[in-house]
């Protein structure tokens, strides 16, 4: 069956590495695909997050390439989140998953209501000031815990986060997919321990977001901070869908 199943992943993942590079969210395809495709819910999770880390990697790579990239933050950042995470795989769910997921897309929703209104933030570079910096390896810490338990919504959260810092979105886009090299190869690898990963899947999703993701960079840099801006509401608002919809055990996306 994986010679059925490959191709269709393949494409799904260069759809979702079109717009999943810039504002994340590729999880919105992959994990329904890797599920049609008859693999367990943990083992899904565990082969998405593989196919995750060459779609971050072929995105920070991509950005780096363009000089977007504020490396020595990122990497910092990404070394903070892959404590987080590593932290946040281990560990028993304290919270009913259900719950959970309903929590973080009532808390998107609220964040995003807020950052649209404020139609300045993201558009243009502001200072970054030392207590900033502080409060944002604070937050990279609490959301790759959470990201290694779930990972719906992290790539969203980062990116907020440091547009709320002072980056455009652009460059927050850039910072969140080198972070996400760290957060997603980290769970990875604990799912590897596991033998959860199905690589056939995961490499076939994978080389899909990793074309997609070059291509959908290049065409976000020609539209500019607003066009990243509006991507990000759409993706954002379906993933709040997704998280509200399955807490009322209702498949919708």
């Amino acid at each position: 069956m994986d010679l059925v199943y490959s191709p269709i992943l393949f494409l799904g993942g260069f759809l979702g590495g079109l717009y999943a590079a810039n504002v994340g969210g590729g999880a919105l395809v992959g994990f329904p695909l890797l599920i049609l495709a008859g693999l367990p819910t943990h083992s899904a999770i565990a082969t998405q997050r593989f196919s995750a880390v060459l779609l971050e990697l072929t995105s920070a790579i991509r950005f780096q390439k363009e000089k977007l990239l504020n490396l020595k933050l990122a990497i910092g950042l990404g070394v903070i989140a892959a404590l987080g995470s590593f932290l946040g795989s281990n560990l028993v769910l304290a919270i009913n998953e259900r719950i959970l997921n309903l929590i973080i897309g009532i808390i998107l929703l609220t964040v995003s209501v807020v950052l649209f209104n404020r139609r300045k933030i993201g558009l243009k570079e502001k200072k970054v000031t030392r207590r900033n910096l502080v409060l944002t390896g604070i937050a990279t810490f609490l959301l790759a815990i959470y990201g290694g338990f779930f990972g719906a919504g992290f790539g969203f959260f980062i990116m907020i986060v440091l547009v709320l810092l002072g980056y455009t979105f652009i460059k927050s886009a850039a910072m969140g997919r080198v972070i996400g090299v760290f957060m997603s190869t980290t769970g990875a690898l604990v799912f590897a321990h596991a033998g959860l990963i199905n690589y056939t899947y995961g490499i076939s999703l994978g080389a899909g977001f990793a074309i997609g993701s070059w291509i959908g960079i290049g065409f976000a840099l020609k539209k500019g901070n607003e066009f990243v801006r509006g991507l990000l509401l759409i993706v954002v608002l379906l993933s709040v869908l997704k998280l509200i919809s399955g807490f009322f055990n209702i498949n919708i996306i």
